[in-house]
């Protein structure tokens, strides 16, 4: 029978209680124990709590990589409400229609990020509440609380609201289709599996030192997550930076980190071996798109063999598929994505999404504890994305005997740059409203750097097209990692037999003989 002892906040209960005296959590020169991240997280719970957020509330995170992300984290785990994580790179549009649709009772923000909040669009919303965390030191906007302010009496204790398997944790948004993002749900019971799925496949240690320097609303927040369960130190830094990343890794004896392959490429090029001692190093885990394989091998020659892959989407958190440390070493694997874990099952689908042989080309399709519960207040999109216990990933790959697989196209057009997902209909919106556009395709070419970039092919007006200004017009709507960075202007848009836009033929002039068009 269902009960509490089956869900995501039984765990981290247990790990808070259980790894007290040790450090959690390192943020630039201060260290935080598991006991006072404890002792902050029920303060912050109990002053949510006084302002009317209770179990199952949605709370909105709208933070940069700091403490106070992770203390809201936990805050949100003992009230028993459901995270809503909002990148700092969305636009105010993005920001508004999610803290709308999710219906966020509260929200925690830094007061560098307010101009992210459109008032007139939020005065419609459920939202009543904000902490705000004054990091200009210009104090905080009027109706805010401020966020030091929770922390300036007495430590008080909190009860967790306990919440069963079913219970919502969390409304991930995905990047956006044709329309808006989907708030995807996941359930306390299919994180719990989640959790642990992490701390097997991701290979981490009660004793590891783990480096975060991506955004947490993302991936390396499950991994953030999956330290404290562990009772490991989770260095964060609030952002990238290469010779940072190196001097933290030599200084403070790092053993795992997260990054996407072009934050790999800057640490290789920034990487000194006269200067940075890197032997510590154990894990250096890699996802949203396969590294190239002239830098796979200049990973090995001056790191070893520590890079393992993941494959996953916001449906699938982080896990569907792992290219292991031996892998990676052997031929025949290059290029794939790795094997099923032991928590999920993958197979490749035809049209009707019934099994194919290996070897065939078609969807890849995904069953696991973790798929998601389903979108959010949209069940017609929820019944589209399933087939039976299968979700319908939305990428085009096959499978060989080992059960390893191999992505070979996108077939939701969607570009991943620099880590983050970017659907190319959503830019191909915005590039239409400006009045200078005609006609628009948007694909994503080959990057040395990102993996790939936005490229938007476009049939100028009559009255011509000022490509500066079509950018800055991009840049007001889009989230900055999905403008276009190659505008390319073209008399007209191929199509194919059938009248459709042939994505395909234009790609083609930029990857060339390149089998694979997933950088």
């Amino acid at each position: 029978m269902p009960h509490t002892s089956q869900s995501a906040q039984f765990m981290f209960r247990n790990a808070l209680w259980r790894h007290a005296p040790k450090t959690a959590v390192v943020v630039g020169e201060r260290a935080y124990t598991y006991k006072e991240l404890d002792d902050m997280s029920s303060n912050l719970a109990a002053h949510l709590k006084a302002a009317g957020v209770a179990k199952q509330d949605r709370v909105a995170i709208l933070l940069r990589n700091c403490v106070e992300y992770v203390v809201t984290d936990l805050a949100i785990l003992k009230l028993g409400a459901a995270k809503v994580p909002l990148n700092e790179m969305l636009s105010m549009s993005d920001v508004g229609y999610m803290v709308g649709h999710s219906g966020a009772k509260a929200m925690v923000v830094h007061s560098s990020l307010l101009d992210k909040l459109d008032e007139a669009e939020l005065s419609n919303t459920d939202l009543v509440h904000r902490v705000e965390v004054d990091d200009l030191g210009q104090g905080v906007a009027e109706g805010n609380a401020e966020w030091s302010s929770v922390f300036s009496g007495e430590s008080a204790g909190f009860e967790w609201q306990e919440v069963g398997p079913d219970d919502t944790a969390l409304i991930l948004y995905t990047g956006g289709t044709t329309g808006r993002s989907k708030g995807v749900i996941h359930s306390h019971g299919a994180l719990m599996i989640n959790g642990l799925t992490h701390i097997v496949h991701g290979e981490i240690a009660e004793d590891e030192k783990l480096l975060l320097t991506s955004p947490l609303p993302h991936s390396a927040g499950f991994f953030l997550q999956t330290a404290l369960l562990q009772g490991a130190t989770a260095y964060v830094h609030s952002k990238f930076d290469p010779q940072t990343v190196l001097e933290t890794i030599s200084r403070e004896k790092i053993t795992w980190t997260f990054m996407v392959p072009t934050m790999v490429y800057r640490v290789l090029d920034a990487y000194q071996p006269d200067t940075h001692d890197i032997s510590s190093l154990r894990t250096l885990i890699y996802g949203a798109a396969p590294i190239t394989k002239v830098r796979l091998q200049e990973v090995l020659d001056k790191f070893g063999p520590v890079l393992l892959q993941l494959f996953g989407q916001t449906e699938v958190p982080n896990f569907a598929t792992k290219l292991s440390k031996a892998d990676h070493l052997n031929e025949k694997f290059l290029g794939s994505c790795g094997q099923p874990i032991i928590t999920c099952d993958v197979r490749i689908g035809d049209k009707n999404s019934e099994p194919l042989p290996f070897g065939e080309v078609g969807e890849i399709m995904a069953r696991s504890p973790y798929t998601l519960g389903s979108y959010y207040n949209d069940p017609e999109k929820t019944a589209e994305v399933y087939a039976g216990e299968w979700i319908l990933t939305g990428d085009v790959g096959y499978q060989i005997d080992t059960g390893h697989v191999f992505i070979v196209d996108r077939s939701k057009d969607m570009i991943i740059s620099g880590g983050m997902n970017v659907y190319s209909s959503e830019v191909e919106n915005v590039v239409q409203e400006h009045p200078g556009v005609n006609q628009v395709m948007v694909i994503g070419i080959p990057h040395g750097d990102w993996g790939e970039a936005v490229c938007a092919a476009v049939v100028p007006a009559e009255g011509g097209l000022d490509e500066d200004d079509l950018v800055a017009f991009c840049k007001q709507r889009l989230a900055a990692y999905k403008v276009p960075k190659t505008i390319e202007v073209v008399e007209e848009i191929p199509l194919t037999a059938y009248g459709k836009p042939d994505k395909k033929t234009l790609r083609a002039r930029y990857w060339g003989d390149q089998t694979r068009q997933v950088n």
